[in-house]
Formats: structure tokens, sequence, C-alpha cells
């Protein structure tokens, strides 16, 4: 998938947020690639030339919509004012990126 599919996925994940605009969309993109190849590579095995492989992209609009979302209140499960406290329904994602499978290397 192209960066250009990613982030109009992302758009639409977000119900065509105005807020969201490409730069920013891009940046929650490749904040979820960073995430993603560090559950997939947390040995650092495959070096700084590894990309997101294709079956992850579904993986990796998702976690971006998600952190555009926590900027905002969606999300949340718990909520204090004064103290300005927020609890989200998963803010480690390991729900997704329990999908992700790590790379190993037989030494």
């Amino acid at each position: 998938m192209t960066d250009y599919m990613k982030i109009e996925w992302v758009k639409g994940l977000l119900q065509h947020d105005p807020q969201a605009t490409d730069d920013l969309v891009s940046g929650y993109l490749s904040m979820a690639e960073s995430r993603i190849l560090n559950a997939m590579d947390p040995l650092g095995v495959l070096g700084s030339e590894c990309a997101v492989p294709e079956k992850y992209d579904n993986i990796q609009c998702e976690l971006a919509a998600r952190y555009f979302s926590r900027r905002g209140g969606l999300g949340e499960i718990s909520h204090s004012e004064n103290g300005i406290s927020r609890t989200y329904e998963s803010s480690t994602d390991k729900d997704l990126l329990s999908f992700v499978t790590p790379y190993a290397k037989v030494m």
C-alpha cells in the first residue's frame, strides 16, 4: 500500500476530520511504523533498513488513527477534570501489536 493510500485510509477511519491534515497523519503513521518495527524486531536483529511488511499496513493505519484520536477524548474509559487524568482503553496498544510476529534469528 502506498503512503498516500495509508493517509487516505487513516483519514477515513477518522471520518475525514478536518484537523487530520496529510502532514499530521503522516507523522502518526511514522510513529505507528516505529511501534510495529519495535514489536517486530525488539532485539534489533534486522537493523535500521527494515520496513513494515505489507501484511501490517492495516495495523499501522489503525495505530495512527488511535494516536490521532488520543489527542482528544476518543477511546477514553476514565476521565477526571481538575487533576487532568485520562485513561484510555488500551494506551499500550497491546491488542493491535499482539498481531505482530517478532523476528528471531538463530545464532
